[in-house]
């Protein structure tokens, strides 16, 4: 009798503590708003991700785009 219920309770323990593993070590990532200068339809936004900052190295671009802070269009952002 023991050894039946140990053969059913472990697997199943093992399942669950797998599944809440796994959603406890996803990691979380940040979405901001970035705005570009289209020729035509005129300031557009777009979402970026969170590696995308004032000051970058590498300018984050969207579709050929160059990015921007806010929509003045005044503050570039780039990745380091």
């Amino acid at each position: 009798m023991k050894t039946r219920f140990l053969k059913f309770v472990l697997p199943a323990f093992a399942i669950m503590m797998a599944i809440g593993l796994a959603f406890a070590s996803e990691a979380e990532t940040v979405s901001r708003i970035a705005y570009y200068d289209h020729p035509i339809l005129g300031v557009q936004s777009t979402m970026v991700s969170d590696d995308c900052r004032p000051g970058g190295v590498l300018l984050c671009k969207f579709n050929g785009y160059q990015l921007y802070e806010e929509p003045s269009l005044s503050t570039q952002i780039g990745k380091n």
